[in-house]
């Protein structure tokens, strides 16, 4: 099963054809599934397995990220896929989608893209007992996804923390930084066809990527990588049919924070 790219947007494993020496997955959605589309780490896992015997795997990414969860489970899937993985960075590997990345025999960014890194955050309501073991969770979260990037760059994972804390709580690369950093090998030629999106999501956005966003800002909340499982809500009518885009992912961040 596979999502059409539409508005530079979707999830598509395309088999090898001619022209194409492997097959290629593109990875150009959020991860993790919500009222909106994403992309499902079972659908991968699925996928990838219908796939059948390969000697390679081509891994394309243009993703604001998304469930920490859902972005370890496609990283472990593509980890112990039996094929050599190479992974391109086309326009924005963020938050959990830099997990994604990690699992590449070899990673290559395009010369535009970007790669940014931040601590797992999430929506919570409850008493002192129930905050203090959400704050558990996310420090987990947080150390698993530190123990990902030290096995793949051969760096200290407190090496990272700092990095992140000294930025200001995201810490935003270029090609050559994420290269220098260890979450890339190669910085390939320009890709201009993947247009980011999802932006909204963070604080610090540099300028140069922000001036290229496909979407517009529904609500300044930074909300990835997220931990927390929340239930879509009952909906008689398609939203599509009663409010714009924009109204749409507003009212969905709002539900974020509510649950």
């Amino acid at each position: 099963m596979t999502t059409a790219m539409k508005g530079g947007r979707g999830y598509v494993l395309a088999r090898a054809e001619d022209g194409t020496p492997a097959p290629t997955l593109y990875l150009y959605d959020v991860l993790g599934v919500d009222l909106f589309g994403g992309v499902a780490a079972r659908q991968v896992i699925d996928d990838l397995a219908a796939l059948g015997p390969v000697d390679a795997l081509d891994v394309r990414i243009n993703s604001p990220g998304g469930d920490v969860f859902e972005g370890i489970a496609v990283y472990n899937a593509l980890a112990r896929f039996p094929a050599k993985v190479t992974v391109h960075i086309d326009g924005l590997a963020a938050s959990a989608a830099t997990l994604v990345a990690m699992a590449g025999n070899k990673i290559a960014i395009a010369e535009n893209a970007m790669v940014m890194v931040h601590r797992p955050w999430t929506a919570l309501m409850g008493d002192a007992p129930e905050l203090r073991r959400q704050a558990e969770t996310l420090d987990k979260a947080w150390s698993s996804m530190l123990a990902t990037y030290a096995r793949r760059t051969g760096r200290r994972a407190a090496t990272f923390e700092q990095r992140v804390a000294a930025a200001g709580g995201e810490w935003w690369m270029t090609a050559d930084e994420a290269v220098a950093e260890g979450f890339a090998d190669a910085v390939t030629k320009p890709e201009k066809q993947a247009q980011v999106f999802g932006l909204h999501r963070f604080k610090q956005v540099p300028a140069q990527l922000a001036a290229s966003a496909g979407d517009a800002p529904p609500a300044a909340c930074p909300t990835v990588p997220r931990v927390a499982e929340i239930a879509a809500p009952r909906i008689e009518t398609p939203a599509r049919e009663v409010m714009p885009l924009a109204q749409r992912r507003r009212i969905v961040e709002v539900l974020r924070l509510s649950s």
